[in-house]
């Protein structure tokens, strides 16, 4: 399977904003704090429904599988999630937060987002 990148969608079409997820978080953390991600299309709904839909929502931390959540065309695809960042030992240091939403007809997009450690 192949990825397609997104880092920013304000210029993404249509089509690309509905299939690429992206990570809603603080930017900076306190080291073993616990914290909300949020993940969900960029900014235009994805149709959910019988043949077409998002199939699963993934998030892994560097290249760590952290969750995954299979989803129906019954369900919205948007993902609230609390992790706990990593321990003091990473203070100064930059956590990468990778999500994947994969489309039954379009394939998988990916987006990534650092999270500083403070």
């Amino acid at each position: 399977m192949s990825c397609v990148d997104a880092k920013t969608m304000v210029k993404g079409t249509d089509f690309e904003k509905k299939h690429t997820p992206v990570i809603h978080c603080s930017d900076v953390v306190k080291a073993g704090e616990i914290f909300e991600v949020k993940i969900q299309t960029a900014g235009v709904e994805h149709p959910m429904e019988d043949g077409h839909f998002i199939q699963f929502i993934e998030l892994k931390v560097g290249d760590v599988p952290l969750m995954r959540v299979d989803l129906t065309q019954y369900a919205k695809p948007e993902v609230v999630v609390y992790i706990r960042a990593p321990s003091e030992d990473h203070k100064g240091q930059v956590m990468k937060l990778t999500a994947y939403m994969y489309c039954n007809l379009h394939g998988i997009w990916k987006y990534e987002k650092e999270v500083k450690i403070e």
